[in-house]
């Protein structure tokens, strides 16, 4: 049975304890941040990490079932009919909360060690709080308008933590870009909400889903459309996902935090909220089904061409987001889901990962000048592999499980050409993330290596510090960066397991009141040889990476493979098939060229020449007033004898006429 009535009413301290410490957390740290100094990155962890707790003891009140109500609803206030404001609890929700504020919370403990001698520490700190907050407005709001509220917000946060570094020009652009691309998708919500409220009368989830057919059908694909493009510019679906690469500007804690367990998936969660709605078109799911297939591969394609490890990471996010969109978007939404938590673990290691290697090479980011880090760095060496094992889909780690799970699904739901679209793009995750694997490292360290002799262009080491020299002295992360990396070793490689027995797993029985549980015709391919099939284009791309980069041939000529290879890519794809010069060129150039237009001609000749024309005039017919009046009576009394002969003139023709 699925509940339509979002909660049961009450009134539950701990779920509001749980939306507004972070609040608490932000607003302490901007008030005191200079007093707080160092204090300040424990005092933040802790906030989120008892906000975890809370969401912890809240797991009972979230998965109850009373009557036709599942979950806990939390009544805040109402305004206007239809406007009611409170907080819901039930097990989508819930899995949100958990991930949020547990990795966050990890995020936080290692943001310490890795900001460490910040100018501006407590700054960061606060940033970071707001962010948790703001998501969590977000995914636990139980209306339309909370939940844009929540959006607006989380795009707010971003700007600020993407453009942490204020004095980078190249970290205010990525920001802004970010910015104005998310209030693209804000417009998108704000339309839908339009579209709903005038035919519904109410924004409540249970009110809207409960009266999906007073839409109708040509209404309710409008309002779905509105809904997906917020959902596809704040989880970078193509082509609003050029904010995401540039988003790497911000410090390597803020790209785990947004990559891995909030803004990017705030769109999979707002599809999994609304399944009712999309599961009652079949065109909307077509759409956001092929939308996310497409970035999935995409961003899979362009992954295989980066050197910049964060970039690489990053189109490794834009793609196991088009996974996550590809299953809720076709009516897989446990499999969407499942991929979501799998996948914030494993994104979450990678960045926490990589951000190892980049404070122990002093801020070095291009994998060219890497190589030979397994000897010098056990430990991120083991929390590389584990999680780059685990998002390559190998059996028994977390991604096999949710990755599988949505390409079945695919196929399941009558989507033949996705499932192919899935199972390519697995073999290409395998090899690009392989390939950044061996690269940094296998062989020995090229750190030292004149950068032309790699084909990098001095340029592009503009602002951007150079590794060691020396690699027997790297600066080495202590505790407070490794131990949130150890942890989530541990659910990178196991929670998976959740999904194992199919519809009897722990994942299917914790949702069953969730989702509609719909009968799917037999798939023509089980889900047995689909797990088959999938492994065996993973150990294709492992296989080609390792000839590429990990021979003891490969090694040996490495510096001149990385040059050539440098040298030969295809313009094409170092441009990223020119997504950015497209929007450039469409959308930024054009508001330029309005804009000069507007600064040279309109505003000088239009706006600021009709207010000049009225002073004109006034000054004019002020002066002409002022002539008539001399003081002289002899020119009075012209002037009324003019006007007298005027009126005897007027009214003799006049009469005349008559």
């Amino acid at each position: 049975m699925v509940h339509h009535v979002m909660g049961v009413p009450g009134f539950y301290p701990w779920l509001l304890a749980l939306w507004l410490l972070p609040l608490l957390g932000a607003i302490v740290c901007f008030a005191f941040g200079p007093q707080l100094r160092r204090v300040a990155g424990a005092f933040a962890s802790a906030i989120v990490g008892a906000s975890f707790l809370f969401a912890v003891i809240c797991w009972g009140v979230g998965t109850q079932t009373v009557g036709g109500a599942l979950g806990a609803h939390q009544v805040l206030f109402s305004w206007l009919p239809g406007f009611d404001f409170g907080l819901l609890l039930d097990p989508l929700s819930l899995v949100w909360a958990l991930v949020i504020t547990g990795v966050g919370c990890l995020i936080h403990i290692y943001s310490i060690g890795y900001l460490e001698g910040d100018r501006a520490f407590a700054r960061f700190f606060a940033y970071m709080n707001f962010f948790i907050f703001a998501m969590l407005t977000l995914v636990l709001s139980d209306n339309f308008v909370g939940l844009l509220v929540g959006w607006a917000l989380v795009g707010l946060a971003s700007y600020f933590l993407i453009g942490y570094w204020f004095d980078r020009p190249s970290a205010v652009a990525a920001a802004r870009k970010a910015f104005v691309i998310n209030v693209v998708g804000d417009v998108g919500i704000m339309f839908a909400i339009i579209l709903i409220y005038s035919r519904i009368g109410s924004l409540s989830f249970g009110d809207v889903f409960a009266n999906v057919d007073k839409l109708g059908t040509a209404t309710l694909l409008a309002v779905l459309v509105c809904l997906f493009l917020g959902a596809a510019a704040k989880s970078a679906q193509v082509p609003l996902h050029t904010w995401l690469p540039d988003a790497m500007e911000g410090p390597t804690p803020v790209s785990a935090l947004i990559h891995a367990a909030t803004m990017v998936t705030a769109g999979v969660y707002l599809i999994a909220r609304c399944a009712p709605l999309w599961s009652a078109s079949k065109d909307a799911q077509l759409l956001v089904g092929t939308i996310g297939g497409l970035t999935a591969l995409l961003g899979a394609v362009l992954g295989m061409v980066q050197w910049d490890i964060k970039r690489i990471l990053a189109y490794s996010t834009m793609s196991q987001i088009g996974y996550m969109i590809m299953g809720v978007g076709i009516g897989a939404y446990e499999g969407g889901v499942a991929h979501f938590l799998t996948q914030a673990f494993f994104k979450a290691q990678l960045f926490l990962g990589a951000g190892l290697i980049i404070h122990a090479l002093s801020n070095e980011q291009d994998v060219r000048r890497m190589g030979g880090l397994a000897k010098k760095m056990p430990f991120a060496f083991w929390a590389m592999l584990t999680a780059v094992l685990a998002i390559s889909g190998i059996p028994g780690f977390s991604g096999f499980f949710s990755k599988d799970l949505i390409i079945y699904g695919t196929l399941a739901n009558g989507h033949p050409w996705l499932y192919a679209v899935g199972i390519l793009t697995a073999g290409i995750t395998a090899y690009y993330m392989f390939r950044l694997f061996f690269i940094t490292f296998f062989g020995t360290y090229r750190g030292d290596v004149d950068p032309s002799s790699l084909g990098i262009r001095h340029p592009e080491l503009a602002g951007v510090a150079s590794a060691h020299a020396d690699a027997e002295h790297l600066h080495m992360s202590g505790w407070v960066m490794n131990v949130p990396v150890a942890i989530l070793m541990v659910p990178t490689v196991f929670s998976g397991w959740l999904l194992f027995g199919g519809t009897h797993s722990p994942w299917a029985r914790f949702f069953v009141s969730q989702f509609a549980q719909i009968r799917l015709p037999a798939a023509p391919i089980s889900e047995g040889l689909t797990s088959v099939l999938t492994f065996v284009l993973v150990l294709a791309g492992i296989t080609v990476a390792y000839l590429r980069y990990a021979t003891p041939s490969a090694q040996r000529n490495a510096v001149e493979r990385l040059r050539r290879e440098t040298v030969g890519m295809p313009p094409v794809l170092s441009n990223a098939f020119y997504f950015d010069a497209a929007l450039d060129a469409l959308f930024v150039r054009t508001s330029q060229w309005l804009g000069y237009l507007a600064a040279r001609y309109v505003d000088p000749l239009v706006i600021d020449g009709g207010v000049r024309e009225v002073v004109i005039s006034t000054q004019w017919l002020g002066a002409l007033a002022r002539a008539f009046q001399s003081g002289l009576v002899r020119a009075y009394a012209v002037l009324l004898v003019a006007g007298a002969a005027c009126f005897i003139a007027y009214y003799a023709l006049a009469g005349g006429a008559r």
